[in-house]
């Protein structure tokens, strides 16, 4: 299975790209990004096996959907939920 250009979560559309840059999230280096304004989901390209990608692609599916229904975890970490 190869990564899709596209995911829709809860009706929007979001890009997928695999990254050459390498990505951060609060200073935390990332394997995965997805961007809620730009509506677009970012995977590291340097992750060489396709098994890592649909990995990260699920994970930032998820956070997706997270955001989306606007679910609060409250003292809890969403990256470690997620």
């Amino acid at each position: 299975m190869n990564i899709p250009e596209k995911a829709i979560i809860s009706g929007m559309e979001y890009k997928i790209r695999l990254s050459d840059d390498i990505l951060f999230f609060d200073n935390i280096r990332a394997y995965g990004h997805i961007d809620f304004e730009k509506k677009e989901i970012a995977i590291d390209k340097a992750l060489r096996d396709s098994q890592g990608h649909k990995q990260t692609l699920l994970h930032e599916i998820i956070h997706g959907i997270v955001y989306d229904r606007e679910i609060n975890f409250k003292n809890d970490d969403e990256e470690i939920i997620v």
